[in-house]
C-alpha cells in the first residue's frame, strides 16, 4: 500500500493489469492490420491508359477510369471503350500481381473515315491519334492498324496547310496604261473553320470553284480533304 500511494496516477493507471491487458491486445491488433496492408499492398497492381478520343468512357467491370493511371487489384476484367458516335471497342484482361498493364487504343466511326478527328474541335484527340497508331509508331494494344493510313494523308495535307498557303494567283494582259486585270485569287489558311484543314479563297474575275480548286491541287494541296469558303468580288 505504501508502494503505491507514492505512484502517480499515470503510474498507476499502467500498473493495472486489465489496462495492460488491453493494451497489448491493441498493440496485435496494430501489428496484425500492418501486415495485411503490407500483405495488399504486394497484391496491387497498376492499369494504365493510353486513350483516343481523349474524353472516351473508359469502364472496367462497369466502374468508370480515366484516361492515364490507376491502382488495381489482380485478377480478370473486362475493359470497355465507348463515345457518342463512334465504334466501341472492349478488352479481356487477367493482370497478375504487381503487373503494370496499359491499354493504348483509339475509336473511330462504322466506315473508318476517321470523320471524327479531322474536326478542329477534336485536333488534340488526332494529336493522340498520330501519336499511338501512326505507321512508324504504332504501339496499339489490339495492333489496329486502320488509321495508318489515314494520319499519313493528314499529316500531308497539314504540311501544306502550314508551309504552302497562302497562295496568290493574277492574271492580267497588256501592259503600262493598258494593263487589264483578269484575275487575282488569294488563297489564305482560315481558323475559324468546322474542319482543321481549310482556306479561305478571295476571288476577282471568276466565279469558277473549279478554276481555284485546281490551283490549290497544282501546288500539292489534296483539295477534297480541305474545307474551303469562297467569297467572290
Amino acid at each position: 500500500m505504501q508502494e503505491e500511494s507514492t505512484l502517480s496516477p499515470i503510474q498507476l493507471f499502467f500498473r493495472n493489469k486489465w489496462v495492460r491487458l488491453f493494451l497489448i491486445i491493441d498493440l496485435l491488433l496494430i501489428i496484425i492490420l500492418i501486415i495485411i496492408l503490407i500483405w495488399q499492398s504486394t497484391k496491387v497492381s497498376t492499369i494504365s491508359f493510353n486513350i483516343t478520343p481523349l474524353d472516351s468512357n473508359i469502364s472496367i467491370n462497369g466502374k468508370h477510369f480515366e484516361n492515364g493511371q490507376s491502382s488495381i487489384t489482380p485478377g480478370e476484367y473486362q475493359v470497355t471503350i465507348t463515345h457518342d458516335g463512334l465504334v466501341p471497342k472492349s478488352f479481356i484482361l487477367s493482370i497478375a500481381p504487381q503487373e503494370v498493364t496499359t491499354i493504348t487504343a483509339f475509336l473511330t466511326d462504322a466506315n473508318s473515315s476517321f470523320d471524327y478527328y479531322k474536326q478542329r474541335s477534336n485536333y488534340m484527340s488526332y494529336k493522340k491519334l498520330e501519336e499511338i497508331a501512326s505507321v512508324n509508331n504504332n504501339i496499339t494494344t489490339d495492333h489496329d492498324t486502320s488509321a495508318e493510313s489515314f494520319i499519313q494523308k493528314f499529316q500531308e495535307n497539314y504540311h501544306a496547310f502550314t508551309n504552302i498557303l497562302p497562295i496568290n494567283y493574277n492574271e492580267s494582259e497588256g501592259y503600262g496604261q493598258t494593263l487589264k486585270i483578269l484575275k487575282t485569287i488569294s488563297i489564305v489558311a482560315k481558323y475559324d473553320c468546322e474542319l482543321t484543314l481549310c482556306a479561305k479563297a478571295q476571288v476577282v474575275g471568276t466565279n469558277s470553284q473549279e478554276f481555284i480548286r485546281s490551283l490549290m491541287q497544282n501546288k500539292g494541296i489534296n483539295v477534297e480533304d480541305f474545307e474551303i469558303e469562297y467569297k467572290f468580288y
